[in-house]
């Protein structure tokens, strides 16, 4: 084989491998979490007990796990998201049934979405860009109305936006088209009620075992609508 032959064979070989090959995210991260409450009715405490003070979130490409530390009546807390089944699982620990919700749910209003790069902040040592990403619910059972966030992106931590097209809750999916990357720190205004914060503490790339997503067969799946 001629050394031209074997340059152009190499080169078509690294074409093809970079070609298929995805680069996306997976690992754990933990983030803190820190509230200011707006409402007076709400007391002190309650939200870091109720929904806790920090979480921890299993990565995938086509779906992801957030355990939340909360230490109210019902227990730690944990969203299971199946970007691949179209479905979100809430699981109190001392709740024997699972609150099985779509992912493409259009029952919202936008309101604003823009990606700012003039305001970065600092996140783990490392200057990020924000999204902006205001909402008006029309969900009959929630407890707030709008919601303001402002989420933190750094390129490196990638999503595949492709898996997230349908999740159209929360209008996640236009989040992730304008970021293409995990949101590693949270400004959540939910109006009336209270602020939140939410930052990533650390950030481990490993992989994360399939068995992680399996559901417990001791609860009862229920579809809220």
């Amino acid at each position: 084989m001629n050394s031209y032959l074997k340059h152009t064979l190499t080169f078509l070989l690294l074409v093809s491998i970079s070609g298929f090959s995805q680069d996306f995210f997976e690992g754990q991260i933990h983030y803190k979490i820190e509230y200011e409450t707006i409402n007076k009715g709400i007391p002190d405490g309650f939200l870091e007990v109720q929904m806790g003070d920090s979480f921890d979130a299993f990565i995938k490409e086509d779906k992801y796990i957030m355990v939340y530390n909360a230490k109210g009546e019902l227990g730690a807390m944990k969203t299971i998201v199946r970007l691949d089944e179209g479905f979100s699982y809430l699981i109190y620990e001392q709740s024997d049934t699972i609150y099985k919700s779509r992912l493409d749910s259009r029952k919202n209003k936008l309101l604003a979405l823009r990606r700012v790069n003039n305001e970065k902040k600092e996140v783990l040592g490392e200057l990020c860009e924000y999204v902006i990403l205001d909402y008006e619910t029309n969900e009959p059972n929630t407890f707030f109305k709008i919601v303001r966030g402002k989420h933190f992106f750094n390129p490196k931590y990638a999503l595949n936006a492709e898996k997230y097209r349908n999740y159209t809750s929360g209008f996640w999916n236009l989040y992730v088209n304008e970021s293409q990357a995990i949101s590693i720190r949270n400004e959540h205004e939910y109006e009336g009620l209270y602020k939140s914060v939410s930052f990533a503490t650390v950030i481990e790339e490993k992989k994360i075992p399939d068995e992680l997503f399996l559901m417990d067969n001791d609860k009862i799946i229920k579809l809220v609508e």
